[in-house]
């Protein structure tokens, strides 16, 4: 089912390292001296009496998963929250990797490792809903959804909704939605904050510089930041083209009055990526096969303005909007061989220029003070100008000819939609939230050359509810409940367009595709009285019309799938004991997904059915020595999993398990320096992720070290 190259392995040699990495080796010494030598100095001395640093309890943990503020242990669904300390303390070169580790979410890059994505509750990327700073990031020819395209040092938070949150924010928010909040001003007049980040799995670092401050209501930042990562090492050696560069500058200007705020932003994200071709993708008659994304380019411009306490009806007033370009190149290069005197060599090309126009009002109403109303207009509007050029080379006998062929593709796609959530605050600790969207969706293809396309319009209109319950009833203890539905409205290369990438054969657009609909329902509790943290949820959701691809002649296309079912567990739980600053942990998923096209009816969809984290964290905190002190000592861990195609074809996924260790230190008046260290795969696995078609790296260290001043 799954609309990728088959994966294989490569074998090659690890090669001698060179000046930059034996640089980057001291760098990565000298900070490991520092995080060794800190701890025996500081433990030394008679510390029984100090108190280490408690760790945040849920109830303090506010999110906006609801589009308004609330304490994460009060929300009806399941969402998780990676903060600003959790990524310190990992210093991810991506976005995406900081999330590896929340239950129900997986990261993927199939064979292009400076775009990665993620996938939640077994829905793909184009399921999954990216935002930045509640903007939508909007991609209508992808294969795999949006990718996490912002360097992590300018994150404040991350927040991770799992489940359908269509009633809230709209399509592609089957599987989930990832809201990136990035950081705004400072309380001093200006501060300074830097960071640098090596890699050694790629020998490749990532510099961080960022300007900011705040005085008499005017807060602003500034930053930038370049990352280059050369070829990924696995322990069977280098992996040749999965070199990346990428480089991330931002600008934010804001005002906050007493009861208004008032911001501006802009931010652009510049790539060069490399993609690998997996071993075992060549072979019989195709003897060529590279492809590459010389540029993937996003550039944003935002504002917003909040109004609050405007009567005692009316509690919050708040308007955004966003103009986004995002440029992309593609070049894949086949060679096909079909007979021994007879071989077809095609160079195609491709380059995307989507430009979208988005925007949220939303109004925030108290008719009671056990009342809270949420009501909400949305609109984006995408255009998208792709041209495609193919050069075909046909060389028989010895005699060769060739052919070129562009297309041009003019689409658009236009969304708005209305939506209302009710917050009722019920006798008996009990909160009941009801939730309300209507969605219209009109597409069309403006204009093309390609004569085996005609232009077309498609429009649709559908309403999606939710329902969720929570009982506060037991002392912090948290009980949910929760039903929501998905909706999803194909894309625009799904509908018109199609993509002659990712496969040695096109991929058809399928201008008939019904909508994708889903109905979810999940139970949960939470539970954290300040040592013992528990947070666990089961949930079955029941996908229709879900599209997917399937052969066809001289190729395949799009297409939908009748039944695509989820069945799941996600589960977290950790004791921390004060006296020793200890905290053992576990996290996991037991996941099991089905699909019905009526001609595959199969269990076997590449997930694998457990998969999780297992750990012990240290954490404390020397306030004489102006000192804190952290470790972390984990395995990751997932079991096989199986593959099923529909022509009884089929891949097997093994399990695999890493062992790792995260060491770091804080320090300073404000703890504002610091540096961390993270082994990874310390045993040196092999091994290879059910959602990637290229391996994972060997034993490495990923070293930060950053100050603020």
């Amino acid at each position: 089912m799954k609309e990728t190259i088959k994966p294989g392995r490569l074998k090659s040699v690890r090669p001698k390292t060179g000046r930059r990495a034996r640089a980057a080796a001291r760098l990565l010494l000298s900070a490991a001296t520092v995080l060794l030598l800190s701890p025996a100095a500081a433990l030394a001395e008679e510390t029984a009496t100090e108190a280490g640093e408690q760790p945040t309890r849920t109830r303090d943990v506010v999110v906006t998963a609801t589009r308004t503020e609330h304490e994460l242990k009060d929300v009806p669904s399941s969402v998780a929250v990676v903060d600003q300390e959790d990524l310190k303390r990992s210093p991810a070169i991506n976005v995406a990797d900081a999330l590896r580790d929340v239950p129900g979410v997986e990261v993927f890059d199939l064979s292009v490792p400076g775009a990665k994505r993620v996938q939640i509750r077994g829905e793909s990327g184009q399921r999954v809903l990216v935002l930045i700073d509640g903007q939508k990031v909007s991609e209508q020819k992808s294969m795999d959804g949006a990718a996490l395209l912002i360097d992590p040092n300018r994150v404040e938070r991350i927040e991770v909704i799992k489940g359908p949150a269509s009633v809230l924010y709209g399509s592609e928010a089957i599987g989930g939605v990832i809201n990136i909040i990035t950081k705004k001003g400072g309380e001093k007049p200006i501060s300074v904050e830097t960071s640098v980040t090596f890699d050694s799995s790629t020998d490749g670092f990532t510099e961080y510089l960022s300007a900011f401050g705040g005085m008499n209501g005017f807060k602003y930042r500034v930053s930038g930041s370049y990352n280059d990562q050369g070829n990924r090492r696995s322990a069977d050696g280098e992996m040749d083209d999965t070199s990346y560069m990428s480089r991330d500058n931002s600008a934010f200007l804001g005002y906050d009055a007493d009861k208004a705020s008032f911001g501006v932003t802009y931010d652009e994200y510049w790539s060069n990526l490399n993609s690998m071709t997996p071993e075992g993708t060549t072979g019989d008659t195709l003897y060529n096969f590279d492809l590459d994304i010389p540029l993937w380019e996003r550039r944003k411009t935002g504002a917003y303005a909040e109004f609050r306490d405007i009567s005692d009806l009316v509690s919050r007033v708040r308007v955004d909007g966003f103009y986004q370009e995002v440029t992309k190149e593609m070049i894949n290069i086949i060679g096909v061989k079909p007979t021994t005197f007879l071989t077809v060599d095609q160079d195609q090309r491709t380059r995307n220029e989507q430009a979208s126009w988005g925007g949220t009002m939303q109004v925030d109403l108290l008719p009671h003070e056990n009342h809270h109303v949420i009501l909400g207009y949305d609109m984006n509007l995408d255009d998208l100008d792709a041209t495609t050029e193919i050069t075909q080379t046909t060389t028989m006998f010895g005699s060769s000819t060739s052919t070129f062929t562009k297309y041009d593709y003019d689409a658009t796609m236009d969304t708005h939609a209305v939506y209302l959530q009710d917050e009722w605050t019920l006798p008996a600790d009990f909160v009941l939230t009801l939730g309300v969207r209507q969605t219209w969706v009109r597409s069309e293809l403006e204009d093309t050359n390609n004569p085996s396309l005609d232009t077309d319009t498609r429009s649709a209109s559908h309403p999606v509810f939710s329902a969720g319950l929570t009982w506060a009833g037991i002392q912090d203890t948290t009980l949910r409940a929760l039903f929501s539905q998905g909706y999803r409205f194909p894309n625009l290369q799904q509908l018109y367009i199609g993509t002659v990438h990712g496969s040695s054969d096109p991929t058809y657009p399928n201008p008939d595709l019904d909508p994708e609909t889903s109905n979810n329902y999940e139970v949960g509790a939470r539970y954290d009285n300040g040592a013992l943290n528990l947070d666990v949820a089961f949930f079955v959701s029941n996908a229709k019309d879900y599209i997917t691809t399937t052969a066809v002649t001289g190729g395949n296309q799009f297409t939908n799938v009748d039944e695509a079912d989820t069945y799941g567990i996600e589960a977290s739980a950790g004791y921390t004991f004060h006296s020793l600053f200890l905290t053992p942990y576990a996290s996991g998923t037991w996941l099991k997904r089905h699909y019905d096209s009526g001609t595959l009816s199969t269990w076997d969809t590449g997930q694998p059915e457990y998969m999780g984290r297992l750990g012990v964290r240290f954490d404390r905190d020397l306030p004489e020595r102006k000192l804190n002190l952290y470790a972390d000592l984990y395995m990751r861990a997932a079991v096989d999993a199986r593959e099923e195609y529909s022509d009884g074809t089929h891949d097997n996924y093994e399990a695999w398990e890493t062992l790792n260790l995260s060491l770091g230190t804080k320090f300073g008046e404000e703890r504002q320096h610091f540096v961390s260290l993270e082994l990874l795969n310390i045993l040196n696995r092999d091994y290879q992720t059910a959602t990637s078609s290229i391996d994972e790296p060997g034993m490495h260290a990923v070293v930060k070290v950053g100050t603020t001043f």
